[in-house]
């Protein structure tokens, strides 16, 4: 009988063991894009409030969201809300859309409620609520100011300060830990994690990054996801050059054509969670 020959071990052989068997290593579980946007609220500081869930803000204004804060936002709404509540969300983003310039809409164009609210004026998604509404009553006092003069030169002449919407902050919102400091190099670097992680959620470049293309309201990014750029397009170019009646004309017919459409199923929004 032949002598069996000895098996020779190579330095890779040894390191896979004396059973000759490649050691597994288990690959670490995929983060979830609501987890991805928790670790941003919360790594660098703790954006727990004392608010008392008057939505007074909310009742006001829709809020403009990174797209990586929308795409988890209409998951869940997508998710919970019947077709005749899609339908109609649909419609409302349709007239929020058009009522856009001051000189045609007055202050319509100014107070538009969050679309999310309940019949209770409560926020129905407030765990996923964007960043922009988390920070409302937190910004520093001069930072504030300096966005609010903003606005009010873009209306001088038209309506006095205190008459703009939000031009205060909240006085009932206080962080938990107030040993905290919001500063505005804290609130930047937050919102430019955002950006960072929009580039992977929506593949978006550095120079649309730079020009806010991945910060809309929510109507506009609904809008956009369900009818595309160059609908969305059309609709300005029709809006800038319609007076209020020919808009409300427009609205009407719109929202009866999304209402026909939809009547079987609402569309599918594909985004990445």
């Amino acid at each position: 009988m032949a002598k069996k020959e000895k098996r020779k071990w190579s330095s890779k052989n040894k390191q896979k063991g004396n059973n000759n068997v490649i050691p597994f290593k288990s690959k670490s579980p995929k983060k979830s894009l609501k987890k991805k946007l928790q670790e941003i609220y919360y790594e660098d500081v703790n954006l727990d409030t004392t608010c008392s869930g008057r939505c007074e803000c909310c009742k006001v204004a829709m809020p403009q969201m990174n797209y990586s804060e929308f795409c988890q936002v209409i998951h869940e709404v997508w998710d919970k809300e019947d077709r005749g509540s899609k339908i109609e969300l649909i419609c409302k983003c349709v007239e929020y859309f058009f009522r856009n310039e001051y000189e045609k809409w007055e202050k319509d164009s100014l107070v538009k409620p969050c679309l999310l609210l309940d019949e209770d004026n409560k926020c129905k998604y407030y765990e996923n609520r964007p960043l922009s509404c988390r920070m409302y009553g937190l910004w520093p006092k001069v930072v504030y100011e300096r966005r609010v003069d903003r606005f009010a030169n873009a209306y001088k002449g038209i309506l006095k300060r205190k008459e703009l919407p939000l031009c205060e902050q909240c006085p009932n919102v206080e962080l938990v830990n107030k040993e905290q400091e919001i500063t505005e190099e804290v609130i930047e670097v937050l919102y430019k994690k955002l950006d960072e992680l929009d580039k992977k959620t929506g593949s978006f470049t550095d120079v649309q990054i730079q020009g806010k293309e991945n910060y809309r309201t929510f109507h506009d990014w609904l809008l956009l996801k369900i009818f595309g750029e160059d609908w969305l397009v059309s609709l300005t170019t029709f809006m800038l050059a319609a007076d209020k009646k020919m808009m409300e004309e427009q609205i009407t017919l719109l929202q009866n054509a999304i209402r026909q459409k939809f009547v079987k199923d609402v569309p599918r929004i594909d985004v990445e969670i």
